[in-house]
């Protein structure tokens, strides 16, 4: 049975994604994914990146944090459920929404979002993210306290110094073929014009 896989990479607020997607038939839905976060060289970065959750903590792992550069990992499934089972994965012509920590999964108020984005500059400024490709694959990233979860390219969030929004991943796979894709999703950042 093949599934999709999608591994992500964020660089200076940048992600790389591979996607393998499989035939898709399956009796329960899950992929595994990682996206790695690396922020600026210093604590001084207009944004902060940071995951949320305590996904590192147990054995179905969704999440890890640290390094140098400090980096965030996510994998979906997590990475103890791809170990008893590596044909989890992505179907085809499906929409995934990753909004919570897969380490939380017994917590009756679980922390709601995958990453946090933090205004640590000196003006307000509104975020979005890119997802330029070739493929039909759809990667985007949402506001998870957004009731009607718009996509930020569509509906930026407006951050003044000091604010943040926790956001969850998105992932469209209506039209994509079977096998392996290279994405980049992109955060932006652009100031308030006042």
């Amino acid at each position: 049975m093949n599934r999709r896989t999608i591994i992500a990479g964020l660089g200076s607020l940048t992600a790389s994604s591979m996607l393998a997607v499989g035939t898709g038939a399956f009796t329960s839905v899950s992929a595994e994914r990682r996206l790695t976060v690396e922020t600026a060289g210093d604590n001084n970065a207009l944004l902060r990146l940071k995951q949320l959750g305590d996904g590192s903590e147990v054995f179905r792992a969704r999440s890890l944090e640290g390094g140098s550069p400090e980096q965030v990992g996510f994998s979906f499934p997590g990475t103890g459920e791809l170990d008893e089972n590596p044909d989890l994965g992505l179907g085809p012509d499906s929409v995934y929404e990753f909004d919570r920590d897969s380490g939380e999964s017994d917590d009756p108020a679980p922390t709601e979002g995958l990453l946090r984005i933090e205004n640590q500059g000196t003006q307000p400024v509104e975020i979005y993210s890119n997802h330029e490709t070739d493929s039909e694959l759809e990667i985007e990233l949402y506001d998870v306290s957004d009731a009607d979860r718009a996509a930020l390219r569509d509906d930026p969030a407006n951050l003044d110094v000091g604010d943040s929004v926790d956001v969850g991943f998105r992932i469209r796979t209506f039209g994509t073929d079977v096998g392996t894709f290279e994405e980049t999703l992109t955060i932006v950042a652009e100031r308030v014009e006042e």
